[in-house]
């Protein structure tokens, strides 16, 4: 073999080498833009379901004591915020309106309403008197469509803890105050009626 022979198969070989190690490098620069475009991904789907759950509507049911008198509220709320379509509320078990403490109020049974749209913040409720009641806990499933999806939801309220709740009472000292308070209670009071 001639110098220029072994010269011409030399560098044909260190061709071969650099263009082997080329491919190598090019397969790794591919497996490490698939796994970060892989991870890109992932994290946008985390920022959407992050940005749904922030902005969906978001139905509770809850009960609370009236800020008159010795009946209770049962409220149903969108704390979120898009509008949100109640489907249905079921209670367990039923709520016997004949001891709702009121007359009349059995046409406000808040388990028959359906179909109800309800903006962000906005509620509907009704009374009903836990006083002489026998059961201590109610299963409750509320069905609602937001955002074009559909959630149900099933929790437990224990009525044991509705006479539980602290209240304090304004410490009243003049009339611009006592204004204020009065003001700011006809406010609560219109809220639940409307």
């Amino acid at each position: 073999m001639t110098a220029a022979e072994w010269h011409s198969t030399l560098f044909q070989f260190i061709g071969v080498i650099l263009s082997f190690v080329t491919f190598v490098g090019s397969v790794i620069a591919i497996y490490y833009t698939y796994q970060n475009l892989k991870e890109m991904r992932k994290q946008l789907n985390e920022q959407k379901a992050q940005y749904f759950e922030q902005n969906r509507g978001n139905l509770i049911f809850y009960i609370s004591k009236s800020d008159i008198g010795i009946t209770h509220d049962l409220i149903i709320k969108n704390f979120g915020n898009s509008p949100a379509k109640l489907i249905s509320l079921k209670i367990t078990p039923d709520l016997d309106w004949s001891k709702a403490g009121q007359t009349g109020v059995d046409d406000f049974n808040i388990t028959k309403l359906n179909n109800i749209f309800l903006a962000p913040q906005q509620h509907i409720g009704t009374l009903f008197d836990f006083t002489n009641y026998e059961e201590t806990e109610l299963d409750v499933e509320i069905c609602y469509t937001t955002c074009e999806k559909q959630f149900t939801e099933n929790y437990k309220i224990d009525l044991n803890y509705l006479h539980k709740v602290l209240r304090t009472e304004p410490k009243i000292d003049n009339e611009l105050q006592a204004l204020k308070y009065i003001n700011k209670s006809i406010n609560a009071l219109s809220d639940k009626f409307i």
